[in-house]
């Protein structure tokens, strides 16, 4: 038997392997399940005895300890589950390398890489999980002397084969040995398949520079910036999925806050981490973030978002908002107001003042001053609730109680005729009725000192804005009269409890400092994609509320059409004595060459882009008398390559929504019920071929792009940007379409780089 038909056994041996652990966990999840069942029975039946004190404590102790038990068997279904999805997984492909060495004295040992280990009956390992230290000699090693680390040791040893496979539901369709990391036939081969409407996972085509960053435990902040196409993303996850695994004693799934910039390009990435047998991690916008943590208020979408997208021209006002200037003016705010207190607001019930803000204000500076402002709210808040309970106490001796108890206690009697009639039995109602009159009374009242409403945060907030120094509107270009409109916009918003994103983050820093905050979640690890789009008061938030989190910051800045000021730029102010560990990937694995080198061309000299050997056709750039002759060439060239749309995801990218909305309308019926218009960030990814605007492509790739009507409204630099990350989605073919006068980009573009054509 040759090689190749010894590694299909082996495939065939390990997924009848896979298929009898299946059973095994399907048949422990119906024993489980029914004992789930009768647990929970059992526990919604018990009852904790009165009586003693002996009893009721031995009964306490036998109710949790079956909350225990039932806790602990529903952690064992959740990770059983967890356990069948990985299964599921490697059912048709369930590894895709093999590595051979020796260690010391020892025979040899091969081990199989998957997303996730498997052992025979015997417990011998099959499978390898790719995250487990010594699957870094697949990765990192060369044949010969290698070695592997774990946490505390380093083992020598001899690396002898290191092998690629292919694996397509159960066939072994290919097989490389190889010396490097990669080989690069075999890598070309999987750049080469289609695209999908989800992005798939790397974990067999990891290269040198991106496992580093996937493995690197030691760095407490960590920025990867990367050209297009060059793996930022899938690295990024990938990172995610190693270190879940890595830290999988104490690391929750909800412990991971992963950032992107819009729901369209969450649902592309939505599948990686489940494809790597991982739980999905919550991927969320910064604006659904702030949602949960000002639940009261609405953050109002960008509508500019687009606008800014093309001009690169931001409002002055938002900029100095979004930058870390205010985020500091926020702290020094706080620290002037501290001795004097917040401001207050009237506790009322029906218009009448029961505590007035300057009653408020005195037991305010009663508190301790050496503590900071949000403590010595909080300890006013007992103040005002002790006060509360005497009001209260008052207000059920009035007469208006005593009637209104007396009513309710008649109706009592008469919906309870059974009831023992005695003057004991009375008095109690009696005093239990005016208690529940009186609370029901101050319902109001006391949920807004518990929530710290006895504070006008609104008033308090348009006040830091009016306290900006005129010289920090000077330095952001900012007239006063501008600053000022900018003020009454926020106050007009305010009232209808209303806030842009850059407030909703000043507001909430303000909000921290004035009284203590829950946090609905607690993380431990933060990643941001597409950081060139994440303002430095956005990372300056989370900083403050998980100090000691780490994070992972990814982007592209070629791609930085946003006005704001970058995260890059502003390390040192965010990472105050804290070192950040920087990665740059210039390797280009989407594109083809040809394409690659085509988009360069509209780059800067500075940047430097480097590309795999993957070949392709020369980008084709069509130009037409007019719109009409581009939109006949485009329905033709569809028609004509149709059996492709089977298989290839298509993109037509309009430089604006608009744009995409007025092609789609210009096409007949049957071709509006193939193509799918994305004009919004809440749309998904349905069919083969979709018409999409520039700045929702950003981060999404496509295996053909058609860039419609780049003519010579694209003339700026920002333009060159947009054009770039346009031509950038493509992974094998790039058709732009074009009508005269041609766009200035492209009379400095090599000939050689495209086909030309005119209709």
């Amino acid at each position: 038997m040759d090689e190749r038909a010894k590694e299909q056994q082996h495939v065939k041996q390990t997924i009848a392997l896979i298929s009898i652990e299946q059973q095994l966990i399907k048949h422990k999840q119906h024993q489980l399940s029914g004992k789930m069942q009768a647990e929970l029975k059992e526990v919604a039946n018990h009852q904790i005895r009165g009586g003693s004190d002996e009893s009721f404590y031995e009964s306490a102790v036998e109710y949790r300890q079956h909350e225990q038990e039932l806790l602990l068997k529903y952690h064992t279904a959740e990770s059983q589950e967890k356990r069948l999805k990985a299964l599921a997984t490697m059912q048709g492909n369930p590894y895709f390398a093999r590595i051979d060495f020796t260690e010391g004295q020892e025979n040899k040992e091969t081990l199989y890489l998957g997303i996730a280990s498997l052992r025979d009956k015997n417990q011998e390992t099959i499978v390898i999980d790719w995250r487990a230290p010594i699957a870094n000699l697949y990765y990192e090693g060369e044949l010969g002397p290698a070695f592997y680390e774990t946490d505390h040791d380093r083992y020598e040893v001899e690396l002898l084969l290191k092998r690629q496979f292919k694996i397509q539901d159960g066939n072994l369709l290919s097989m490389v040995d190889t010396s490097e990391v990669i080989n690069d036939e075999f890598l070309l081969e999987i750049l080469d398949e289609a695209s999908s409407s989800q992005m798939k996972n790397i974990v067999s085509t990891i290269q040198k520079a991106q496992n580093k960053i996937i493995r690197d435990t030691t760095s407490k902040v960590m920025l990867i910036e990367g050209i297009a196409g060059s793996g930022k993303t899938s690295a990024l996850l990938q990172r995610i999925a190693f270190l879940l695994y890595r830290n999988r004693k104490w690391l929750a799934d909800e412990q991971v806050l992963l950032f992107s910039p819009n729901h369209l390009f969450s649902d592309y990435i939505s599948m990686v981490l489940p494809s790597l047998g991982e739980s999905t991690v919550p991927t969320r916008t910064f604006r659904a973030f702030m949602d949960q943590l000002l639940p009261n208020f609405t953050i109002e979408k960008e509508a500019e978002q687009e606008a800014i997208f093309l001009t690169g021209n931001e409002k002055q006002s938002q900029r100095l908002k979004s930058s870390l200037v205010l985020v500091k003016e926020s702290k020094k705010y706080i620290q002037s107001i501290t001795q004097l207190g917040p401001l207050f607001r009237n506790l009322k019930i029906n218009d009448q003042t029961l505590i007035s803000t300057k009653q408020m204000r005195n037991w305010y500076q009663q508190t301790n001053p050496n503590l900071p402002l949000y403590q010595r709210t909080q300890l006013l808040q007992i103040k005002l609730l002790k006060k509360v309970g005497g009001l209260q106490k008052d207000e059920a001796k009035k007469s208006w109680v005593k009637d209104a108890a007396e009513e309710e206690l008649q109706q009592y009697f008469a919906d309870h005729p059974n009831l023992t009639d005695s003057e004991e039995n009375e008095r109690k109602l009696r005093n239990q009725i005016k208690k529940q009159i009186v609370k029901r009374h101050f319902r109001g009242l006391v949920r807004n000192i518990n929530r710290f409403q006895f504070i006008n945060f609104s008033k308090q907030y348009l006040h830091f804005l009016q306290s900006i120094p005129k010289k920090v509107l000077s330095a952001h270009h900012l007239s006063q009269a501008n600053w000022q409109a900018n003020i009454d916009e926020t106050r007009n918003l305010l009232k209808n409890r209303l806030l842009k994103q850059e407030d909703a983050v000043l507001f909430f820093l303000l909000l921290k400092g004035l009284r203590p905050v829950d946090l609905p979640v607690q993380a431990r690890f933060i990643f941001i994609d597409e950081m060139q789009d994440f303002p430095p008061a956005q990372v300056a938030l989370l900083r403050e509320l998980y100090p000691q989190a780490n994070l992972t910051l990814c982007g592209d800045l070629n791609q930085k059409v946003f006005g704001n000021e970058t995260i890059v730029g502003n390390l040192s102010d965010l990472f105050v004595n804290q070192a950040v560990t920087r990665y740059q990937l210039t390797t280009s694995y989407r594109s083809t060459k040809e394409i690659t080198d085509f988009a360069n061309q509209f780059l800067s000299e500075d940047d430097t882009v480097e590309m795999t050997a993957r070949k392709g056709k020369l980008p084709t750039l069509v130009t037409g008398f007019n719109a009409q002759d581009c939109l006949t060439y485009l329905k033709e060239d569809l028609k004509k390559n149709e059996t492709k749309t089977k298989y290839w995801r298509t993109a037509i990218i309009c430089r604006t929504s608009q744009d995409c909305i007025n092609l789609y309308h210009t096409l007949d019926e049957a071709l509006q019920q193939e193509i799918q218009l994305i004009v919004s960030e809440e749309d998904f990814m349905k069919r083969q071929i979709m018409i999409i605007p520039a700045y929702l492509a950003k981060g999404l790739e496509f295996d053909r792009v058609y860039a419609w009507q780049v003519d010579d409204s694209f003339k700026t630099s920002q333009d060159r940007l947009i054009f770039y990350t346009i031509a950038t989605r493509a992974m094998h073919e790039l058709t732009v379409l074009t009508c005269e006068p041609l766009s200035p980009l492209f009379n400095t573009a090599n000939p050689l780089t495209f086909t030309k054509v005119v209709l």
